[in-house]
């Protein structure tokens, strides 16, 4: 769906110049965000879904940038659940999705985050294109929404066929602790298919997060899993040789 067909009539045109200022990196930060707030104000549907343009791009200046992402997000929980139909069309169709995401958690908690996390997951996992960016950007949002749904779906894309995802995957697994991510851990380094990408990645978390692979030792020794670089010390520890 073409953005344009979002709008219509006069009050659609006005939101697509309102839109169009905010979504303009060279615009006077000044007006950026008086536009962002007319945006606001205006509290349609429509134009909560232009102010979240906002999120798309980044500025030069980088605490303008973060400053005026905070500012389209507040604005956005301050309409409350008004804000939520713009929220879920923004995040099936956009990579953006860490202050909608957020935003959400605030007006509707947790579990509605979930949800709809879980959807525009589902609905990315079908698109068939070589770079599938929406996936990777929603799977790197997931840690930061501990569930058990979550858990499940991070679990599941930790053998997902694209690379990004799997790091993502693994990344976030790990903050469930080492009885959730461990035995996936191990698994991606005794696959012997998996990317040495992922592989590095992987024995670097490990030594920083000092988990014990003791479990996996006889396999991963017998199979000369580990590069010559690393190697399992004291405990079951991962440690660079």
């Amino acid at each position: 769906m073409g953005f344009l067909k979002f709008f219509g009539g006069g009050g659609g045109s006005k939101i697509q110049k309102l839109t169009g200022k905010v979504t303009e990196p060279y615009m006077q930060t000044a007006e950026r965000q008086r536009c962002m707030q007319l945006l606001a104000d205006e509290g349609s549907e429509d134009a909560l879904f232009g102010l979240m343009q906002r999120f798309t791009f980044r500025t030069e200046a980088s605490i303008v940038d973060h400053d005026e992402k905070q500012m389209a997000y507040e604005l956005l929980v301050s309409k409350g659940t008004a804000a939520i139909p713009a929220i879920e069309r923004f995040v099936t169709v956009h990579d953006a999705v860490y202050w909608p995401l957020k935003a959400l958690k605030d007006i509707g908690g947790l579990e509605a985050a979930v949800a709809l996390l879980m959807r525009a997951l589902d609905a990315a996992s079908k698109k068939d294109t070589r770079v599938n960016e929406h996936k990777v950007q929603l799977v790197s949002n997931l840690r930061d929404f501990p569930h058990p749904q979550v858990q499940a779906k991070l679990a599941e894309l930790v053998t997902d066929p694209n690379e990004d995802v799997r790091i993502m995957a693994i990344d976030g697994l790990a903050t469930y602790g080492p009885e959730v991510a461990l035995e996936p851990m191990a698994q991606r380094i005794l696959d012997p298919d998996e990317s040495p990408r992922v592989k590095t990645i992987l024995y670097e978390q490990l030594i920083d997060f000092g988990w014990s692979l003791e479990p996996w030792r006889p396999a991963i020794e017998e199979t000369g899993a580990l590069p010559e670089h690393y190697r399992i010390g004291a405990g079951g520890k991962l440690e660079r040789a």
